[in-house]
């Protein structure tokens, strides 16, 4: 039967008055002269036509039974579609494609949607095979909110998992450019950034902000578990920090840093940030306004002045008072042993408290006599706080104003004084001492160390 035949069965066998033209223009006219202007004008009062059902109906339809008006296809329904639009083989096809049921997506005549889809695509096309609980939480992405699944997916077919337009790191970073500065010196990339995005957000999305699979710290557990629990699980203090919120986020960034560790800021200047007030300890006690003191006192110990909190304290977890790296005597008077001392003299020089003579090794002498191992080899041993302030203070060598004594919490004052030559100090526990570097300048007063061994004055003598 030739292609005309069709149109003259629908004009003779209905009563149905032919589409008019809207224009004159080929298309138009060609549209009534088919079937679709015709009889079936349903097919093609749509935004969207398909181009076939505008100029031939038997591209598709053969007539069976002339008296019956019925029609098969031309081809198998799953492979209909494919004489025309051949989609090129890729490793991933979306399940209509790959069974060739393209009439899950698209009405064959013609639709009100782009590419005669069966509904909107920026809203329930998708959502007919895909759950939409997948889509649905208090922070959502933005092509999901509006609908625009392709503008990740590829709707047909693609090379990548999960029908990507391209590989999913590089997806993200179409629209996410700023996240990727690995390219830039001294860049520190956080590896999951490596990995691929979806690790920690979700990609459609979450209950969390930022579309993350989880709240920090449980997040970043998912892959630093093992050493963080390792460093947590039986300490004796853990870093408050650590679980607050925002967790670890509060001190490092998410995707990369030009710092170390992936740090925000310089150590000091983080570690502030909290320690800008005083803070409750884990053993009651309270823990001083770090910033204050050194806003007031401008001679800085050496890892302060460097950045390094860390040179001194663990940033997590630790066993030692105040989560010291290294083992320190909390007390103000401790029995002198050398490990006893091991965060100070892994920087200082161990020989300022093993030697007698300190000649070369420091000007806190009389004459030779290295006055450090004075005050600390003794029964009552002075640790390094007595006499230092261990973060800043206002006198040279972090030489304290006063230090707590006791549990009264006095403050008992050290009346430090510096010389050319010497110095001298009145603390309350013994009264004042000289002394004097050159060897033919003697000191008034006691020269032995039994003479100088320190007693404790009661407060108001």
């Amino acid at each position: 039967m030739h292609r005309y035949s069709l149109i003259a069965l629908c004009l003779a066998g209905l009563a149905v008055a032919p589409l008019q033209a809207q224009d004159e223009t080929p298309q138009a006219v060609r549209a009534i002269q088919t079937c679709a202007g015709a009889c079936h004008q349903d097919t093609i009062r749509r935004k969207v036509t398909h181009g076939v059902t505008l100029e031939k109906c038997d591209a598709c339809h053969v007539l069976t039974n002339a008296e019956a008006h019925t029609f098969s296809l031309t081809a198998r329904p799953e492979d209909l579609c494919v004489r025309c639009h051949a989609l090129p083989m890729r490793t991933h096809a979306h399940p209509p494609v790959a069974e060739r049921a393209c009439l899950k997506c698209h009405d064959p005549h013609g639709s009100d949607h782009p590419a005669m889809l069966l509904a909107d695509p920026k809203g329930d096309l998708c959502a007919r095979c895909h759950d939409r609980k997948q889509l649905q939480g208090d922070y959502v992405h933005g092509p999901v909110a509006v609908g625009a699944c392709i503008v990740c997916h590829e709707p047909h077919a693609s090379a990548e998992p999960a029908l990507m337009r391209k590989p999913e790191r590089e997806t993200c970073l179409t629209c996410h450019a700023e996240v990727d500065r690995s390219g830039e010196a001294d860049w520190h990339t956080h590896p999951a950034l490596e990995r691929g995005c979806t690790g920690c957000h979700s990609p459609h999305a979450s209950n969390h902000k930022f579309q993350l699979k989880a709240e920090a710290p449980d997040l970043c557990l998912t892959c630093h578990e093992e050493k963080i629990h390792t460093q947590t699980a039986d300490a004796k203090i853990v870093h408050g920090a650590l679980h607050a919120p925002g967790g670890c986020t509060d001190c490092h960034e998410a995707h990369g840093s030009r710092l170390t560790k992936l740090q925000k800021v310089g150590q000091v200047e983080e570690c502030l940030g909290c320690h800008n007030e005083r803070l409750p300890a884990a053993d009651g006690s309270i823990l001083t306004n770090m910033k204050e003191l050194l806003d007031r006192n401008p001679d800085h110990h050496g890892p302060i002045r460097e950045g390094a909190c860390t040179a001194c304290h663990l940033p997590h977890a630790g066993d030692r008072f105040r989560m010291l790296v290294e083992d320190y005597p909390k007390q103000f008077y401790a029995p002198f042993d050398i490990n006893s001392f091991k965060l100070c003299f892994g920087c200082h020089i161990p020989d300022l408290v093993l030697k007698e003579n300190g000649r070369g090794l420091t000007n806190f002498r009389d004459g030779d006599r290295n006055l450090h191992w004075l005050h600390v080899n003794q029964e009552k041993g002075r640790t390094c706080r007595a006499c230092h302030e261990v973060h800043a203070s206002k006198r040279p060598a972090h030489i304290r104003e006063a230090v707590p004594f006791g549990e009264s919490g006095w403050m008992l004052e050290i009346n430090f004084n510096q010389t050319e030559v010497g110095g001298s100090c009145s603390p309350g526990c013994h009264k004042q001492r000289s002394y004097v570097r050159h060897d033919d300048i003697k000191p008034p007063g006691p020269t032995t160390a039994a003479e100088t061994t320190p007693t404790l004055a009661p407060p108001g003598e």
